[in-house]
This record gives C-alpha cells, structure tokens and sequence, in this order.
C-alpha cells in the first residue's frame, strides 16, 4: 500500500491536476511568504508602500523529495501615477504581475499575466490612516503534456506500462480565460508601529476550465482575510506580526507568525536582520530569515511539515525565496519597515 501511495509520483499528481478543477478543495498557487507577494494577495496591495515604485519577485520549490516538485515563480512591478493630480497624500497606482507555476517536470504548466490598478486614500490630515481600494485582471493559460505521462490505470505488476491504454480523454491540453480580482485594505501608522487589515476576492467571474471530454466546473472564488503589525523596540529593533486566512471552494487555510528584527548599525542605512517563523495550520512550521538593505529586501523561508505527508519521504521539503527592491522618495523619509 505505501508503495502504490507514496511510489506512483507521476500517476498521483497527473490525476490531481487533470481532476483539480473539479474538485471542491482546489486551491491557486501560494506563496509560504505571502507578505512579500502583494500583487498575488490583494490587488489592494498595487502602489501600497513607500516609494514611487516597487519591483517584487517569489520563487517556491514545494514538495521536492515527493515525486517532481511544484515549481511556482512570480515577478511584479507596481508604481504611482498620475502623481500630480492626485492632491495631497493621494496616490493612484498600477501594476503589472506574471506568474507560473509546473509540475511533473513542466509536463503540467500554468502562466497568468495581471495588470492592477488601485487607488490610496488618506482619512486624516496627520496622513496616518490610508484607506486603498484595488482592481486586478487576469489572463490564465494551462497546457498539459500528454506524451510520456502515466495513469493509475497503466500501472501493472511490472511497474508503469505506457503502451496500455490509459482511459483518459483529453479533449484540450491548452486552455485559457480571462478573470477579475478585487481588494480592500486600511492601513494606520505612527511614531511607534503600525498595522493593517485587508480582503481580497479573486475569480469574481468563477470562469471554468477543464482538459477532459466531460462539462467543464466553475474554479471557485477565494476569499482572503490578512492583518499585520509592527511595533517598533527601542532605537533598533522592531517586531513584526500577521496572519492570513483563505478560503476556496471547501479548503481552508490559515497561516499566522511574526519575526524579530535588529538594526545592525543605523535605522537611517536601513541595514538589518530579521528571524521569525509562521505556522500553517496543521500542515508546517516554516522558519524565516529576511535581510534589508537600503532599498532592497531578501527573505528565505523552508518549510517544515508536520501533517501526514511528512511520512511520504524523509526528504519531503519546501524552499522559498523573496526579493523586493522599492524606489524611495528621498525627499520624504520615512522609517522603512519591510512587507508593508
């Protein structure tokens, strides 16, 4: 039995992907570190920083030990336009984000190309509370490789047969669609810390896909309910906070840490070391280090899993990598705190 569970790596994952749009607990792909992917969390997130422009990137290797890993990469580039017309404090912003994410050696590909517009509002004349409001369109293009892809079905007592018929129709191996996304986000901020709370809805228009000959399904809405904090400790250090909480179709997740950081010379040079860690709920523990320097901020996590499928192999693991650079307004510093 753990050979048929844990030793068909190929057949297990081709049926959940060719079977994931119809299944209630599908889920989009996601980023471990979620508050270093703003465009993939809230479109809300468009322009949301300090700076005149920001250019993001993600990289995950998920499940490597287990069959061919999840590959998932992400790059954006948000910034503020319209500065001028805007009034005081306002700010309109737009952004632009590619993703893709592959499996079974990239016999299993999806690539998605965004654009966001967002609009930032301050409530107070102190320009401590800003209240954002964030649009997202989607294009969507899978394609899967038949060739050299194995079932369930083919399996015999001699291993994986290719010649056998496998019983699978697939009418298309190239789909595409377009679909619509949307955020809220408040953010207050003050001499000493501040914090947030945002939602986002993505698949507004629950578009439908399917590679087999049989009705294609509705990909379900997600819902997204994040918060944060910062607390800023003395001269040189700063504490940090927050919790994500999705739902898509009948899957639940929630994720919640924080992480120390210390200044190792000047607030002002922006040098400093951050080490935390977030829990996914009863799934992993996922250990954090960051690193910022002046504009730019590097974040490495590994995921450490505590549900089940830690028994499939002693070498199951998760790896994710972040770099953030943002353009900054020396005219108007402010005390740089990484994420938001």
């Amino acid at each position: 039995m753990a050979l048929i569970t844990f030793g068909l790596k190929t057949a297990g994952i081709v049926i959940l992907f060719l079977a994931a749009p119809f299944l209630s607990k599908a889920q989009d792909p996601h980023f471990s570190q979620y508050f270093s992917s703003p465009l993939t969390l809230n479109p809300a997130n468009t322009g949301n920083f300090d700076g005149t422009a920001r250019i993001s990137s993600n990289f995950r290797n998920q499940w490597q030990g287990v069959g061919d890993p999840f590959i998932t990469g992400t790059i954006s580039y948000d910034t503020e336009i319209l500065s001028k017309r805007m009034g005081e404090g306002n700010k309109l912003a737009v952004g632009v984000m590619g993703l893709y994410d592959k499996a079974l050696g990239g016999k299993f590909k999806s690539n998605y190309i965004s654009t966001s517009l967002a609009y930032h509002l301050w409530l107070d004349e102190e320009r401590s509370k800003r209240f954002s409001i964030g649009f997202q369109s989607t294009y969507a293009n899978k394609r899967i490789d038949p060739v050299n892809i194995s079932f369930a079905n083919q399996f015999s007592s001699f291993g994986f047969d290719l010649s056998m018929p496998s019983n699978e129709i697939i009418v298309n191996n190239n789909i595409g669609y377009f679909d619509w996304n949307t955020g809220l986000m408040f953010n207050n901020s003050g001499d000493n810390g501040s914090f947030y709370v945002g939602t986002s809805i993505y698949h507004l228009t629950t578009p439908k896909e399917s590679f087999l000959n049989i009705e294609a399904n509705d990909i379900p809405m997600r819902l997204t309910m994040h918060a944060g904090a910062t607390r800023y400790i003395g001269e040189s250090g700063v504490l940090m906070g927050s919790a994500i909480y999705m739902m898509q179709g009948g899957s639940r997740e929630m994720t919640m840490g924080m992480a120390f950081g210390q200044y190792l010379n000047s607030v002002i040079n922006n040098v400093a070391v951050y080490v935390g860690g977030w829990y996914r709920n009863k799934e992993s523990v996922i250990p954090y280090f960051g690193l910022t320097y002046n504009n730019m901020q590097l974040g490495l996590s590994y995921d450490v899993v505590t549900s089940g499928l830690s028994l499939a192999k002693t070498q199951n693991r998760s790896f994710e990598v972040s770099l953030i650079y943002s353009f900054k307004d020396n005219s108007d510093y402010k005390r740089f705190v990484p994420w938001y």
